[in-house]
């Protein structure tokens, strides 16, 4: 929320692990990103004041919890430590694929996570114990998940997903009774705010959308999606500059780790120019939060 009338920037960063997927090629072939990739972008965050949200996905591509070489070891060292660097951990669920087996430990073939979530025949109980399971692998690699990025985006997804993060937030799952929720990606409205979905007890889940498509560092990892004046000029224009002078409460951004890792990613200059502008044009109109604390400001100021 706004402090002292200014924005609270944050942003959220999506489908990070050991893995990249290059899909500018037939096949789509993996490739290892070394954990000092990830540090470097933490450091950086650091380094600059700025706060966000990770995903943390144990098993997108390996078991974390049962790494198998050093790449994933190193990775399921360095996630418990986020927190130290300002950066909240999300759940992108537990694959960011297929359901996945906690009794046997692997992925489910069939349905996958994104199409579970929009799914309106789940249930409220299925969900909670999917979650439950979820955040309970998070804490075996030391992680306290703080809030929900959803594959892909989800308009329409079943209002039991609300209501179950809402649930586990009441009985204490998450650090803070409110959890922040990235599920759609919204260009339209000229400020933007958490919006309150379900209330459960003394929990409470918060729809808190990007407010600009990724182009700083998407997916594709491509030049042709990498354009930081869609967020804001040199002269001073852009999403993030409209919703920062229309005195948005919230100016939230998302990035993928394919395009903004370190190592590999096209976008990582991208996003340091995109921050060097922000800093430069509106350093004085604008804090860094976390979604869980903006969550929870939100949480705080409503009748609870």
């Amino acid at each position: 929320m706004t402090v002292d009338g200014r924005t609270a920037v944050s942003f959220y960063l999506d489908d990070v692990g050991p893995y990249v997927t290059e899909f500018s090629k037939k096949g789509k072939p993996m490739h290892p990103v070394p954990v000092s990739a990830l540090e470097e972008f933490a450091e950086f965050v650091k380094e600059q004041g700025l706060a966000g949200a990770v995903s943390v996905i144990p098993g997108l591509n390996c078991l974390l919890t049962e790494p198998k070489n050093d790449v994933e070891r190193d990775y399921a060292k360095f996630v418990g430590r986020l927190s130290r660097y300002n950066l909240d951990a999300h759940m992108e669920i537990m694959t960011h694929g297929p359901l996945f087996d906690f009794d046997e430990m692997k992925p489910i073939e069939g349905t996958s996570e994104a199409e579970w979530l929009d799914d309106p025949n789940v249930s409220l109980e299925e969900y909670l114990r999917y979650f439950r399971n979820t955040i309970k692998v998070g804490r075996e690699l030391g992680v306290t998940y703080t809030g929900l990025t959803t594959p892909g985006t989800h308009p329409n997804m079943n209002p039991n997903v609300w209501k179950a993060l809402a649930r586990l937030a009441d009985e204490g799952e998450f650090p803070n009774p409110a959890v922040p929720v990235f599920a759609v990606i919204d260009e339209s409205p000229p400020v933007m705010r958490p919006v309150l979905v379900a209330r459960s007890g003394r929990g409470a889940s918060y729809d808190m959308p990007s407010g600009v498509w990724d182009y700083i560092a998407s997916w594709r990892n491509s030049p042709d999606w990498i354009d930081v004046d869609r967020y804001l000029t040199p002269q001073g224009k852009g999403r993030m500059a409209d919703l920062i002078r229309n005195g948005s409460p919230t100016a939230i951004f998302h990035m993928h780790w394919q395009g903004l890792n370190p190592a590999t990613g096209l976008g990582w200059p991208a996003f340091q120019e995109l921050i060097r502008r922000l800093n430069d044009q509106f350093g004085d109109r604008i804090v860094w939060k976390r979604p869980s604390e903006i969550a929870l400001e939100a949480y705080k100021s409503s009748d609870f």
